[in-house]
């Protein structure tokens, strides 16, 4: 079962609607060019929206509040300002590690690194405030934008819209049940990637799915 989700809307959005936009609602950067616009989230979508931004012509500047894991084994350094490449050793874990035992989902650089890197695009620290199209930031500088895209998460909507789980799904739109008993709900339903445990997680409970419907689907003399 592959879960619906809808734009995570943080207090500072809320306040502010008729001049921000969540990642869902981001189409193209067209239109852009000479805007100065500011992404919030350097998570998959926010790094991919910051990149297409810089490739329109946006004067474009990307929020990153914690350290980035890049698929390439590229990272953000502690000072928020620098940037520089690492190697798996520089890693805290192992990247299976990783995978395993953390929520976030490794960001795959789409060429969004080099332009932070050449100056294309800014890396700013945490917002503080936001008044009308300025934002004030944790290091108290205030900047003025045209465009705020917020890339700051998703939550389920599976609740919604899916009538009867048996149990399987929990209010929170995840699976109810703690891994590793999670996955398998009752009459064929299964779900897969909602225990916060990454892309290896999901990759798990994919493989695990498969195959107990291939056991469903053997003939009894093939058993």
């Amino acid at each position: 079962m592959a879960q619906a989700a809808e734009g995570e809307k943080p207090r500072e959005e809320e306040e502010h609607e008729e001049e921000v936009m969540h990642a869902c609602e981001y189409k193209t950067g067209k239109g852009m060019e000479g805007k100065a616009v500011l992404v919030v989230g350097s998570g998959n979508s926010g790094m991919e929206i910051a990149y297409d931004l810089a490739e329109a012509g946006a004067a474009t500047s990307i929020i990153v509040r914690s350290e980035g894991l890049f698929g390439c084994y590229q990272k953000f350094a502690n000072d928020i300002c620098d940037v520089s490449p690492c190697d798996q050793g520089d890693l805290e874990r192992g990247d299976d590690a990783i995978q395993i035992h953390t929520p976030a989902y490794p960001v795959v650089d789409v060429g969004t690194y080099a332009k932070i890197k050449t100056g294309e695009i800014q890396v700013l620290p945490a917002m503080k405030t936001v008044d009308g199209n300025v934002v004030e930031f944790a290091d108290g500088k205030r900047h003025p934008f045209d465009a705020i895209v917020f890339a700051t998460g998703y939550r389920s909507t599976t609740k919604k819209w899916l009538k009867s789980d048996d149990g399987l799904i929990g209010e929170d739109g995840m699976a109810r049940r703690s891994y590793p008993e999670h996955w398998k709900g009752e009459n064929g339903l299964y779900c897969a990637g909602m225990v916060r445990r990454g892309l290896y997680g999901s990759c798990e409970d994919a493989e695990s799915i498969a195959e107990d419907i291939s056991k469903k689907k053997k003939k009894p003399d093939q058993a």
